[in-house]
C-alpha cells in the first residue's frame, strides 16, 4: 500500500512539474479545497449540516425541512458532495397537515416546519411541536425551544407551551420550556398569555418569564442572548458555569459535568458555537482555576485545581 502511495505522488509531481499550466491549475484546486476546509464551521454550513440530520429525525419524509441560508448554495459548489446536498435540501418544504401533525428534533439538531398558512417554526435542540388546524384556530403544543414566524390570518394563532397558552399576532416569537420555567420572546408583534389567573399582554421586544406563580416582564439587554440559537450561537453574559453548561449540554449527547460548587459558581461571559463545545471547555481551562478530563466515552468533567 505504501509504495503504490508512492509511486503516485512520483507520479503526480512529474505530471505538475511537466508545465507552469499544470502547477497553475493545481494550485487554484488546493486554494479551493482550503477555504471550503476554512469555511465549514461557519454557520451557513453547520445550518445546512444541521439540516441534514434533522431531516432523518422528522416524522414523514426530508422534504420538511429547508436550511435556514439559501446563499450557502454557492459555497457548496466547492465539492461535489456538498454540492450535491445542496441542492436536495433546497427543495420547497412540504406543509404540515392541517388534520394534525407532530415534528421533532434530537439533540444537537434544528428544522424548520411550514405551516399550512404559510407560517414557519424554526425547531431548537431536543423540542418537539403538535400542529392541529381547526376552523376555529391555529393551535401549537410546544415542547422545547421554537422560533414563530406568524403569517396573517383571520383565525387566532395559539400556542401552548408548558401549561401556558400564548395568542400571539403576525410576528415573530421565541418560545421556550425548560423543567422549571416558560419563556417567551417577541421579537415583533404582540402576545397574550391566558391562564387560570387571567391575561398577561406581552409587547414588541419584550420577555415574559413564568416561574411557577411568579411572572416577571422586562426588556432584554441583548436579544441576540435569546435568539442567537437560530445562528449557531449561544451568548453568555455573566452567568455561573453551572448554568452555562447546562445550555451547552442542550446540544451535546454526552454532557459537561462540574465536578464542585467553586467551580460551579464560576461566572463567565462570551459567544460560543452549538457545534463547538470544545471552545467553552477550552475557554474554561484557560482563564480559571480549573482542569477538564475527557472520559471514553466523550463526557467532560470540569473541576477545580
Amino acid at each position: 500500500m505504501a509504495a503504490s502511495t508512492d509511486a503516485t505522488r512520483a507520479a503526480f509531481a512529474t505530471w505538475r512539474d511537466q508545465s507552469v499550466d499544470h502547477a497553475r491549475a493545481y494550485d487554484h484546486v488546493a486554494h479551493a479545497h482550503a477555504s471550503a476546509r476554512m469555511l465549514a464551521a461557519e454557520y451557513p454550513l453547520l445550518a445546512l449540516r444541521q439540516a441534514a440530520v434533522a431531516r432523518a429525525a422528522l416524522r414523514r419524509g426530508p422534504s420538511r425541512i429547508r436550511p435556514r441560508a439559501v446563499a450557502a448554495a454557492l459555497v457548496l459548489l466547492a465539492t461535489a458532495p456538498l454540492a450535491a446536498f445542496g441542492l436536495h435540501a433546497l427543495a420547497a418544504p412540504k406543509p404540515a397537515q392541517a388534520a394534525g401533525e407532530t415534528f421533532r428534533t434530537g439533540i444537537g439538531q434544528q428544522a424548520d416546519v411550514t405551516l399550512p398558512d404559510g407560517s414557519t417554526v424554526t425547531l431548537d435542540t431536543a423540542s418537539r411541536i403538535q400542529v392541529r388546524f381547526t376552523g376555529t384556530a391555529r393551535q401549537v403544543l410546544l415542547d422545547g425551544q421554537a422560533w414563530f414566524k406568524v403569517a396573517a390570518s383571520p383565525l387566532p394563532f395559539v400556542v401552548t407551551a408548558g401549561g401556558h397558552t400564548f395568542t400571539a399576532t403576525p410576528g415573530d416569537y421565541d418560545v421556550r420550556t425548560d423543567a422549571a420555567q416558560t419563556r417567551a420572546f417577541a421579537a415583533h408583534g404582540s402576545l397574550a398569555m391566558t391562564d387560570a389567573g387571567g391575561a398577561v399582554a406581552l409587547d414588541p421586544g419584550r420577555l415574559l418569564v413564568v416561574r411557577g406563580s411568579d411572572v416577571t416582564i422586562r426588556r432584554p439587554v441583548d436579544p441576540a442572548a435569546i435568539t442567537g440559537w437560530r445562528d449557531g450561537l449561544l451568548l453568555l453574559h455573566d452567568i455561573p458555569v453551572a448554568e452555562a453548561a447546562a445550555e451547552l449540554n442542550r446540544y451535546r449527547l454526552h454532557p459537561i459535568r462540574i465536578a464542585d460548587s467553586r467551580t460551579a459558581l464560576l461566572r463567565i461571559s462570551g459567544a460560543f458555537r452549538t457545534a463547538e463545545t470544545p471552545a467553552f471547555v477550552e475557554a474554561l481551562a484557560a482563564g480559571f482555576p480549573v482542569r477538564a478530563k475527557q472520559d471514553s466515552n466523550g463526557s467532560v468533567l470540569i473541576a477545580a485545581r
